[in-house]
């Protein structure tokens, strides 16, 4: 990917700005504690993420991108609504509320606490399942 130095000095002031009021979403490449990339084939409403730690030591937002999206439904992919987990042993899981993501980033904020995350698949907008070729989930 080739950048040029008018792109690369407007990012980095954009992130010397993000990290000046110490909110940085994940996506931003900035300082994002951890990701990992995957893709969603077939998913049904109720399908989990796998999971993953946060030690939460940083101010970055956790968030999912979707890019190449469909659904069986007759409409095509419109949107997926998305449910944060944090996966609580011996208790019910908490959830940090469900955003709905049109094929691009969904930012959930900084869940503040450390422990083990997870995304579930709530509502479908066409259809009864997505696929998504390429997924990111950074935190």
């Amino acid at each position: 990917m080739k950048i040029g130095l008018k792109s690369w000095s407007g990012a980095m002031a954009g992130a010397a700005l993000l990290s000046a009021v110490s909110v940085i979403p994940a996506h931003a490449g900035v300082t994002a504690e951890g990701q990992f990339e995957t893709y969603i084939n077939s998913w049904r409403v109720g399908n989990e993420s796998r999971r993953w730690w946060d030690n939460n030591d940083t101010s970055d937002y956790t968030g999912i991108y979707f890019s190449g999206c469909s659904a069986d439904g007759g409409g095509g992919f419109n949107y997926a609504g998305l449910r944060l987990w944090k996966d609580i042993p011996n208790a019910p899981d908490r959830s940090l509320g469900t955003r709905t993501n049109y094929c691009g980033w969904v930012d959930y904020g900084d869940p503040n606490s450390a422990g083990n995350y997870y995304f579930a698949l709530t509502d479908v907008s066409s259809g009864t399942f997505i696929s998504v070729n390429y997924v990111k989930v950074a935190w």
